[in-house]
């Protein structure tokens, strides 16, 4: 029971859901804020441009009506600040909402007591008490510790003032239980609500990532392809066709899981050598690297064994072009160019001299 009673209080949450509860708190805060601001300054307007003399006690409403306005400005400002820098440590929001939350409690607190001294309602207190329940999520404990802080005290005020006559004791603890319950309900309805956000997010962000990336070797995929041309084009462009020679005899006598392996490898071996976001596989066994660096790689050749089957060497053909397309067509008929070096060089891999079985229509691997 103790320890489910410290974790309630000492909740430990996953870096990304603090963020996003850390993000909502600053939004809370920064619209609280301005809301609040314009109210009570145009209150504060109103009074002054209404009375007729100014005696101390207008003078330490006005003062208190700041003292409001300027806090809500503080808050709104720190609050559009932070919200400014994409990343920003949980500490500094952490203590960016305790001050504001005594920085207003306080000022509830002091209403609250100059109202209880002149034998009126301190529904002041009470109404920023249910702000921060609705609209600043503090962490269990924290809430705990403070809430009892700001309410014991207003006690002790109305305890030195008159013995706390005016305060139902047992009605006053039911709120203070009330007010904690609430602000911890509210932290960690919002732990939910940015779990389930956080999630979402990595769900579509897998189904975009699924859905421009070939699913065996992780590299781009066609579509990613037709969307990255406007990031391609009007530049210098390095296109190169790349093809596993004899695959289609690698599937039928080591079988597709062996087949699978080769891509994946050959999917490795490009990774290291050229940039990965220009990686693309094209179709079946045929690669396609856009490069933007002319030296990327040389050789129309490449030499390579797989773990799975190490009795065999593999060889990969490579064609390769260069150009500086202006547009989506120029830049198609730039890895046409690149095919048709490929297939030049497929078909001089193929020859005996080569050590291949003979030459072979292009389409056949």
């Amino acid at each position: 029971m103790a320890g489910r009673l410290l974790n309630g209080l000492f909740p430990k949450i996953d870096h990304e859901v603090q963020s996003a509860v850390d993000k909502k708190s600053l939004d809370n805060i920064w619209r609280t804020s301005l809301v609040i601001l314009v109210f009570e300054s145009l209150a504060l307007i109103v009074f002054v441009s209404t009375r007729e003399r100014f005696d101390h006690a207008a003078w330490v409403s006005i003062g208190s009506a700041t003292y409001c306005v300027v806090s809500c400005l503080i808050g709104a400002l720190c609050a559009f600040w932070l919200k400014k820098h994409e990343e920003y440590p949980h500490i500094a929001v952490a203590i960016f909402d305790v001050c504001y939350y005594l920085l207003l409690s306080s000022w509830g607190v002091y209403v609250a007591c100059r109202n209880y001294s002149l034998n009126e309602q301190i529904l002041t207190f009470f109404a920023v008490q249910l702000m921060m329940v609705c609209f600043v999520p503090l962490k269990p404990f924290v809430s705990l510790i403070f809430a009892t802080a700001i309410y014991a005290s207003l006690y002790c005020y109305a305890y030195s003032f008159d013995g706390a006559k005016g305060l139902n004791i047992f009605n006053y603890v039911l709120l203070l239980i009330v007010t904690v319950t609430g602000m911890i309900v509210r932290f960690y309805s919002e732990v939910r609500t940015s779990e389930q956000s956080v999630e979402l997010n990595k769900t579509i962000d897998q189904l975009e990532y699924n859905n421009r990336h070939d699913g065996l070797t992780g590299l781009r995929n066609r579509k990613a392809l037709e969307e990255d041309v406007p990031k391609i084009i009007r530049s210098h462009v390095t296109a190169y066709m790349i093809d596993v020679n004899y695959f289609k005899e690698i599937n039928d006598t080591y079988g597709h899981a062996a087949g699978d392996e080769v891509l994946v490898q050959t999917a490795r071996w490009l990774k290291t050598v050229f940039s990965e976001d220009r990686c693309y596989r094209y179709g079946g066994d045929e690669f396609l690297i856009l490069s933007d660096d002319d030296d990327s790689y040389s050789e129309d050749t490449f030499r390579f064994t797989v773990p799975s089957i190490p009795d065999l060497e593999l060889l990969l053909s490579i064609g390769r072009a260069e150009g500086d397309p202006k547009d989506h067509d120029e830049l198609f008929k730039l890895i046409s160019t690149a095919d048709g070096v490929l297939y030049k060089v497929k078909k001089r891999t193929h020859s005996p001299e080569f050590g291949g079985h003979g030459e072979r229509k292009h389409q056949d691997d």
